[in-house]
């Protein structure tokens, strides 16, 4: 765990990463290229933030155009400017990636704005935290130990900031996440998102008692991996291809055979959706006992927790629930879930990547069966 103690930002907020890019002088040139980069320059529009270059990492550098810039190489970039800020508009946790963008902020001014993975309605800016300061500052007091606070004020300082020496002062690894669930406890595990299988995997790794997972999956592709993934595992894995959901039900699934896939009510004519069967947890254990439940399902994690109470209160299984898909997620699902099940501890543990992903809320009853 890398640990650096830290605050809460000091209320009100004055200033966001939003406004600071909007007062900028310098040249601002945006690294990377695609969905990422789309939502950034939607939302430098409404600031009238205004975009010099666009550049992207070497390989990547073929002389085409994005957005009618010419996308350049970090060298141009740096012939043409003496000072200047980059943006970055993707993702990633890879390790090496990670490496580079810390020496890349060392050497130029680094922002790395925080966008919400589910939809662009509502972002964490100086006014969402104001308007929000009291659940956020309740939220902060319920969690139970120095490291989980320690996180949460890393993860919202950078929601604001932009500066990714948050992102790099308090993370865990794998295996200090997983080590604070009772490992050995768990033999039936519901994996809500289980993608292609990489979930079952882990859990086949780090829980020596497993038996049965009940995986659960709603985008075609990755549920057809998931599925091969099953047919050779040592373990029973039984696998579900459907949305989980407060309700049983149909909706449109905006497919993009990633973590980014995700439900709709209604349908895009813009964007290939499929319909998906919605399906609650609470439907599928009727007849189980489990002994752990994971909510990774991109935006949806309020319904499925809303379709799982039944499940909660009979079993009290451990849970891991994301909290990084809807700007809100961060405060508002703790306090829920405190509400509900207040013999639950609660912990918070974030895996390195950049932007604030990977940041989940660890569950743990006083009294495991």
């Amino acid at each position: 765990m890398v640990y650096s103690k830290l605050n809460l930002p000091e209320y009100p907020v004055i200033c966001d990463v939003w406004d600071k890019l909007k007062a900028e002088n310098r040249p601002i040139a945006v690294y990377g290229m695609g969905n990422g980069a789309d939502k950034l320059f939607r939302r430098f529009e409404k600031y009238s933030i205004k975009v010099s270059d666009i550049f992207a990492s070497d390989g990547f550098v073929r002389g085409h155009s994005f957005r009618g810039y010419r996308v350049k190489s970090l060298s141009e970039i740096e012939s043409e400017y003496d000072d200047f800020v980059i943006v970055l508009s993707f993702a990633s946790n890879r390790a090496e990636v990670i490496d580079m963008l810390h020496k890349l902020s060392l050497k130029h001014e680094l922002i790395v704005p925080d966008m919400p993975v589910a939809g662009e309605d509502e972002y964490f800016d100086r006014e969402f935290y104001n308007n929000n300061y009291d659940r956020i500052l309740k939220a902060y007091s319920i969690l139970d130990d120095d490291e989980s606070k320690n996180c949460y004020c890393a993860v919202i300082n950078y929601k604001l900031s932009g500066k990714i020496e948050y992102l790099l002062s308090a993370y865990s690894e794998k295996g200090e996440m997983y080590s604070m669930l009772s490992l050995d406890k768990i033999r039936v595990m519901l994996d809500g998102g289980a993608y292609n299988g990489d979930t079952c995997k882990e859990a086949v790794e780090y829980f020596p008692n497993i038996e049965k997972i009940i995986a659960v999956e709603p985008d075609n592709r990755n549920y057809r991996k998931l599925l091969k993934y099953a047919q050779n595992s040592d373990i029973e894995i039984e696998c579900v291809n459907g949305a989980l959901w407060d309700r049983a039900s149909t909706a449109y699934f905006l497919s993009s055979a990633n973590r980014n896939s995700s439900v709709n009510s209604t349908p895009s004519y813009e964007k290939k959706e499929e319909e998906v069967g919605l399906i609650t947890v609470d439907s599928l254990l009727e007849n189980t006992e489990c002994d752990y439940i994971k909510y990774d399902v991109e935006g949806a994690e309020l319904e499925a927790l809303c379709g799982s109470e039944q499940s909660i209160l009979s079993g009290s299984p451990q849970l891991l629930v994301s909290l990084y898909h809807r700007s809100r997620d961060i405060f508002t699902l703790p306090l829920l879930l405190k509400e509900k099940y207040p013999w639950y501890k609660f912990y918070i543990r974030r895996l390195l990547t950049v932007p604030a992903w990977e940041v989940n809320l660890i569950m743990i009853p006083d009294k495991l069966k």
